[in-house]
C-alpha cells in the first residue's frame, strides 16, 4: 500500500466514523422518542379507570388477555 492508498483509507475511514456517529445520535433521538411515547401511552391508559395497569411489583401481571401469567 503507497502512501496515497493510506490517506484515501484514512479519509474514507474518517467518513465512516463520523456516519457511524450521526447514525448513533438519530437512534438515541428516536429511543428518547420512544420512551417520551411510552410515557405518554401509560399515563393515558392510567387516566382511563376502566384499564388496570400491572407493574412488575404484582404478584401474578395481567395481560392484554386478562389471563394471569407469570
Amino acid at each position: 500500500m503507497n502512501e496515497q492508498q493510506a490517506n484515501e483509507l484514512i479519509a474514507a475511514l474518517r467518513e465512516q466514523t463520523a456516519a457511524q456517529m450521526a447514525q448513533t445520535d438519530a437512534i438515541n433521538r428516536l429511543a428518547d422518542s420512544n420512551v417520551a411515547l411510552c410515557d405518554l401511552l401509560i399515563q393515558s391508559m392510567a387516566e382511563d379507570d376502566t384499564i388496570e395497569i400491572t407493574t412488575l411489583d404484582d404478584l401474578k401481571p395481567q395481560y392484554l388477555s386478562q389471563k394471569a401469567r407469570g
